[in-house]
């Protein structure tokens, strides 16, 4: 194996890689100026080869816009080159004649994934471009662990959780539930409410206090206390209520600026009052801030947080409530964290609290020359920034679940955005599977794709995800906000409260989803061992504790040893 631990240029010349063996563990190495004169790189492509109908497949990691992971099989296929970045999870695996093993990268620099089949060869490789103006580490790092040949994904998903465990480089769900506000997350729904948003995207690109467009409120502070008076009233157990949007400008509307607590909602003194309403019924409370975006009707809106790009303008990505919106430095959002958050933990919230996009993008590169950070940089800043937002708090939630957060993310809203942008077609993906959660299960909890959200109003298909995969329910008042034709990753299909007729019914749904999720909350806490796949379209889940779930991912009745599993449905052994 050793002798394919090497990368190749634009030329296809090899550069050897340092190993250093480690236990059973090969850490491979490159440093930069080994490459300084490299246009292209490509490492470790002769690892993965194989030839059409040979046994085995890859492992690929999820991107955060398709489903899940998934295994590509070594079957005859056109020639095609297929490459993605920003993988959720920096790893792959191979499993092949001979081979098993489990291939780590390190990521400390910008790189993609790339398949190519060509002539009925094999070969995978970590790119990395350098015709961009890329801040490159000081030397490249990747690991390779070996396995027994007759090991499967399962097995490649273990050994990720158990060498990440061993490192402290995650730590399991029963370790963070000692905090109060994990445990009841474990146990109970969100329940997300966006009380107000301006159109997305915005008419009015830079917005100003004349030019703002209106808000639209559907849901103030005190139609949120109506809200929990009503779950108290239909016997709702527990819960967590996670208000977003309601900041100045709403939703997206002015971040980073947080308060005043929106005048159109009830302002401070109505959120404080909220916050003490909720908690007096028992339930929990969080508020939803975003660490990420900015824009300039923003009263902290200041360009030199700005992430500064190599071509040395702005780095302007997204078109929200607020206009065109501009990432932050993580390097100075550490600094606004520290500035803006204590005063919002000073209101009293006790759930987890939430801060949008952080873990669900790679850090940016900044080549700003007053604070300039790598992709490992921002990546150590990150997870400052999540660290004290959870000290501050009890808990911390985020939007995504990057591999790089799962130490201190309590509750991902979701691993992926799955098809909620439409079905994205990836043509070297033969078998979908749930790595991720296989891999993560009992360190965190999650929502396995953004169209689950709400699950308990939408189609089987979308409750089969969710309790396969071990999802944790969140149901979420106006998902659906977007205008002008934009999608709506969370779906088409809502919780509404705009009167008390809406109220009462979206009430009983998320009674109902409450009362399902009671059965599941406690395997939260224990690891997935295998995920499983059958000819006739079953899926099982295995876990630590014995229980099989299995699902039946077809419109007909199947028998599993002796039990019947209706359509679309699943059950527990």
């Amino acid at each position: 194996m050793q002798e394919f631990f090497y990368a190749i240029n634009e030329k296809e010349k090899k550069i050897p890689l340092k190993v250093q063996k480690l236990g059973k563990i090969y850490r491979l190495t490159l440093e930069r100026e080994s490459v300084v004169n490299a246009k292209e790189l490509r490492f470790l492509p002769e690892l993965s080869a194989a030839r059409a109908g040979d046994d085995g497949y890859w492992v690929l990691p999820r991107s955060i816009s398709m489903e899940s992971e998934f295994q590509t099989f070594f079957d005859p296929r056109e020639d095609i080159t297929y490459t993605y970045d920003s993988p959720v999870m920096s790893c792959y695996g191979i499993k092949k004649s001979g081979l098993c093993c489990l291939v780590r990268v390190e990521r400390s620099f910008p790189y993609q994934l790339e398949a190519q089949i060509k002539d009925g060869k094999y070969r995978l490789s970590v790119f990395v471009d350098l015709t961009k103006d890329i801040m490159l580490p000081e030397e490249f790092c990747f690991e390779v662990i070996p396995l027994d040949n007759d090991t499967d994904y399962n097995d490649m998903a273990r050994a990720e959780r158990e060498l990440r465990l061993s490192r402290g480089e995650i730590i399991p769900l029963a370790e963070k539930c000692r905090r109060e506000a994990v445990e009841y997350a474990r146990k109970y729904p969100v329940i997300r409410i966006r009380m107000g948003w301006k159109p997305s995207p915005s008419p009015v690109l830079q917005q100003t206090e004349e030019t703002e467009p209106p808000m639209f409120v559907a849901c103030d502070f005190d139609r949120v206390c109506e809200i929990a008076d009503m779950l108290h009233k239909k016997g709702v157990e527990g819960a967590e209520l996670q208000l977003v949007g309601w900041n100045r400008g709403g939703h997206d509307g002015r971040f980073p600026q947080l308060f005043p607590a929106d005048p159109r909602f009830g302002g401070n003194e109505g959120l404080a009052r909220t916050i003490e309403h909720v908690k007096k019924l028992g339930y929990r409370i969080s508020t939803h801030t975003n660490g990420i975006d900015a824009v300039t009707i923003s009263n902290g809106f200041t360009w030199d947080d700005i992430v500064v790009n190599a071509n040395g303008k702005y780095n302007q990505t997204g078109h929200y409530s607020g206009g065109l919106a501009y990432h932050i430095c993580l390097i100075k959002q550490w600094k606004n964290a520290r500035r803006d958050l204590p005063r919002l933990a000073a209101m009293g919230e006790n759930g987890l609290h939430f801060t949008d996009v952080v873990s669900i993008v790679v850090p940016d590169e900044c080549h700003s020359s007053e604070h300039p950070s790598s992709v490992e940089n921002g990546i150590v800043y990150a997870q400052k920034i999540m660290s004290y937002t959870s000290g501050l708090f009890g808990g911390f939630s985020s939007e995504g679940c990057m591999d790089f957060s799962l130490r201190d993310l309590d509750f991902g809203l979701y691993i992926s955005f799955g098809s909620g942008f439409g079905k994205k077609v990836i043509p070297i993906a033969d078998r979908y599977i749930p790595f991720f959660e296989l891999t993560y299960h009992g360190i965190l909890l999650y929502n396995p794709t953004s169209p689950t959200v709400n699950y308990i109003i939408k189609d089987a298909a979308a409750r089969l995800e969710l309790y396969m995969h071990g999802g944790r329910p969140a149901m979420y008042y106006y998902s659906k906000f977007r205008t002008g034709g934009q999608k709506n990753w969370m779906g088409e299909t809502d919780l509404v409260c705009g009167n008390d007729e809406e109220m009462n019914e979206s009430t009983d749904q998320i009674l109902r989803a409450t009362n399902e999720y009671r059965a599941h909350a406690d395997r939260q806490l224990v690891y997935m061992n295998r995920y499983d796949f059958t000819d006739d379209g079953l899926q099982i889940a295995t876990y630590e504790d014995g229980t099989r779930m299995v699902g039946n991912f077809t419109e007909q009745e199947r028998a599993f040893e002796g039990h019947t599993v209706p359509p679309m449905d699943f059950i527990l052994i």
